[in-house]
């Protein structure tokens, strides 16, 4: 009950009011509640002046993330000669490629096979009433298309229009091939039907068979002597049957000399030989000229399709037989691959030759079943064939390639190039250093705003009498000196060093442990203030980027092993024999014996003299190839008497290694019998380190994410004890007034008495006067 809630209280005292009660009420209220209501807006002017550092951190942290990332340091950059729409190519290259440079040189751009129809006069004019076809029996055609060794058979009737002709192809090929009518804008007959390949490349190109009327009527009639690859079936012989159908036999009405010639002089043509193994076919062209006869036909044969095709002749010296050897269906074409006009071969047609026809019938007693439907070509001058579908063509660094699409990913590892045009180009690939060092810059300024508002947020300054929220809180004060000591530090990685003139060719660099700070890539603290110089970081990355990228990000991985053996002279003065078990050497799981070469034939060291004995057996350990392993020597004083040579073995590939042999023998050499083990080691680089300071200060068991997740949980039990504090006295106010008006009640009855035996006195005073 709120106190006042009755305004009857105090009639019966006159003092026991409402307004009493509540101004005792608020009195104490603002005694107990002023304290937890400083404490609370402390806490939210906190939380507010937190959110603000948060968000600093959060980008400082992006940035720090962004460098104490490997990808950061694998990014390439891309230098091509050509740019713009003048170029014939583009190349995009991936953290996991080591490419330096590439040269291409475009001849052929890949592209798609597009026919186009004769015209008709409307897009829902029926097909066979425009073009005159009156089909079969049941007044219907059909035509088939073929791609890539699959048929596509598309049915038409009298009511089909051409409309509906393109989405029955459509929905025939699965969007392999499509369909689409086009608006010429000729007079009569503006609608043309468009058949294209989805994609390009010469395996996705269009042929036909079927209904010769109604494919001459669309515009594609057919060159029954010019077959796609990809519509390539082979005939039968007339009389085969469906047996055997691995074979195809042919007899002659006399003996066969194997060493007779099967041409005469001059003549050539080829057989193509095609093999079906469910929805596979292979096919192998054999060319025979004057001098092939039935015996080398026979070599050649299982030469050139891997034995998948052989030839046999029979006991009776009459007969022979072609055999599939995998048990695939086995048919014959008499041509090969088509030449274009520049008589160069093209492997994705073949051509028939009537050379070929006679030697079937002549010398193997062969005449073929031409009813078998096959991937037809149109007339090469046929002009509804309005583009012929094509590879790529185009070489990489001399090397010619081909490729069915203008986007190539298989070059090698992460990299991929996009034909645009013919034409050359050339490419050199470089680490993006921009891309760092547009990080390193992000850093400094992230840094810079970062503390500002840290500085601010804990300063005191007693003249002005100010001081920041977080004066006092170590959790915020420490972060500062937390990022600067990880800025500041100086670490040491594996690197290199110039040893001699860094600024002439008589500089070399060495393998050596380099001291390194961020002050060294160009970033610096001065007064508080993070500046970043990009000429002095590229500079100094260029130096070494592998060990820039230790100092930034750190390495994981087992360390290389390098055995450095005895020095030794005067090798023996003669030929130093090895004997098996003398000297191996085990890595990666393999073990070489020296005894022998890596053809196998037996070893003896040989020459002039130590350094020329010493590279021979350099040369005879790193020729077995074994991964990541590689012998070295080094001669010590050359040219003086006391000239030594020493032998090095380095292991790169995380492998032990395990040199075994006879001891005297190896000690010849500087060596002994013994087991290096590689060892895993795992080092932090500077923004390695400090990724994992940020992340563990932001984190809720951090400094930072635990001071905030405290203020959070601060402010909900100050709320919490509030709330409380006033349901509290809410309640003994609400009780005091019960009681209160309970003793005003009484005192109002005594009043009322009290009132009642007055006037009765008063009464009687006056009866008596």
């Amino acid at each position: 009950m709120a106190v006042g809630s009755l305004g009857s209280l105090g009639i019966g005292s006159g003092v026991l009011t409402s307004d009493t009660l509540n101004k005792l009420k608020e009195a104490e209220m603002n005694a107990h509640l002023k304290l937890y209501n400083t404490q609370l807006e402390t806490n939210t002017s906190r939380q507010k002046d937190l959110a603000e550092l948060e968000a600093k951190l959060l980008a400082f942290q992006t940035a720090v993330n962004s460098l104490g990332d490997t990808s950061q340091f694998n990014k390439k950059k891309v230098s091509p000669s050509v740019s713009g729409d003048s170029a014939a190519a583009s190349l995009v290259v991936g953290s996991l490629s080591n490419l330096s440079n590439m040269k291409v040189i475009v001849d052929q751009l890949a592209q798609k096979d597009v026919y186009q129809s004769n015209g008709f006069k409307d897009k829902t004019s029926t097909v066979m009433g425009s073009l005159g076809i009156k089909g079969d029996s049941n007044g219907k055609a059909s035509f088939t298309i073929t791609q890539d060794g699959k048929d596509y058979k598309i049915e038409i009737d009298k009511s089909t229009t051409v409309a509906q002709l393109a989405e029955k192809i459509n929905s025939a090929t699965g969007g392999k091939i499509e369909a689409k009518l086009v608006n010429t804008g000729d007079r009569d007959n503006p609608y043309r039907l468009v058949v294209q390949s989805t994609e390009t490349g010469t395996k996705n190109n269009i042929s036909f068979s079927g209904d010769d009327e109604l494919l001459k009527a669309m515009g594609w009639e057919l060159d029954k002597n010019s077959i796609s690859a990809g519509g390539l079936y082979g005939f039968r012989p007339t009389d085969a049957g469906d047996k055997d159908k691995d074979k195809i036999t042919g007899s002659l009405s006399g003996n066969i000399n194997q060493e007779e010639k099967l041409l005469s002089k001059g003549e050539s043509t080829s057989l193509t030989f095609v093999i079906k193994n469910g929805e596979r076919y292979d096919r192998f062209t054999i060319d025979i000229d004057e001098n092939t006869t039935y015996k080398s036909l026979a070599e050649d044969l299982k030469k050139q399709t891997n034995g998948k095709v052989e030839l046999s002749f029979g006991e009776d010296g009459k007969s022979f037989t072609f055999r599939a050897t995998n048990g695939g269906e086995l048919s014959l074409f008499d041509g090969g691959y088509a030449t274009d006009a520049d008589g160069n071969i093209d492997q994705a047609n073949y051509s028939r030759d009537p050379n070929a026809k006679k030697l079937l019938s002549e010398k193997f007693g062969i005449n073929l079943d031409y009813n078998t439907p096959q991937g037809y070509n149109v007339a090469s001058n046929n002009e509804n064939h309005i583009q012929k579908g094509m590879d790529a063509i185009f070489s990489v660094d001399g090397v010619k390639m081909t490729r069915p699409t203008n986007t190539i990913t298989d070059i090698g590892p992460d990299i991929t190039l996009e034909l645009k045009q013919k034409g050359e180009i050339s490419f050199n690939v470089t680490q993006d250093t921009e891309a760092i060092a547009q990080s390193l810059e992000s850093l400094a300024t992230a840094y810079n705003d970062l503390m500002i508002n840290l500085n601010a947020a804990t300063k005191y300054d007693p003249d002005a009498g100010t001081k920041g929220n977080f004066v006092g809180v170590s959790s915020i004060y420490n972060i500062k000196s937390q990022i600067n000591n990880i800025l500041l530090q100086t670490i040491t990685v594996d690197g290199t060093i110039t040893v001699g003139d860094s600024d002439t060719s008589d500089g070399v660099k060495v393998s050596s442990k380099v001291s390194l700070s961020l002050a060294d890539y160009g970033l610096t603290l001065n007064d508080g203030v993070l500046t970043f110089d990009s000429g002095k970081f590229n500079a100094k990355f260029n130096e070494d980027p592998e060990m820039a990228e230790k100092f930034f990000v750190g390495h994981n991985g087992f360390e290389d092993i390098d055995l450095t053996g005895d020095r030794v002279s005067k090798l023996d003065s003669g030929d130093i024999e090895f004997k098996e078990g003398n000297f191996t050497i085990t890595y990666n799981d393999e073990t070489i014996d020296l005894s022998k070469t890596a053809n196998g034939d037996p070893f003896k060291l040989t020459g002039k003299d130590d350094i020329e004995k010493a590279k021979n057996l350099v040369d005879h350990i790193n020729s077995f190839g074994l991964e990541g392993l590689e012998a070295s020597f080094e001669i010590i004083n050359q040219g003086n008497n006391n000239q030594q040579i020493q032998f090095r073995i380095k292991g790169t590939s995380g492998s032990n290694l395990e040199i075994q042999g006879d001891k005297d023998f190896l000690k010849k050499f500087g060596l002994s019998p013994k087991t290096i083990y590689s060892v895993y080691k795992e080092e932090t680089g500077t923004f390695g380190v400090l990724k994992n300071t940020m992340g563990e200060m932001m984190s809720s068991d951090g400094s930072f994410g635990g001071y905030k997740d405290s203020l959070t949980k601060e402010s909900k039990n100050l709320n919490e004890t509030i709330e409380n504090t006033k349901k509290s006295i809410e309640s003994r106010y609400d009780t005091m007034w019960s009681r209160w008006a309970a003793y005003d009640g009484i005192i109002a009855k005594l009043n009322n008495q009290a009132s009642v035996i007055t006037n009765m006195i008063n009464a009687a005073n006056n009866q008596n006067s």
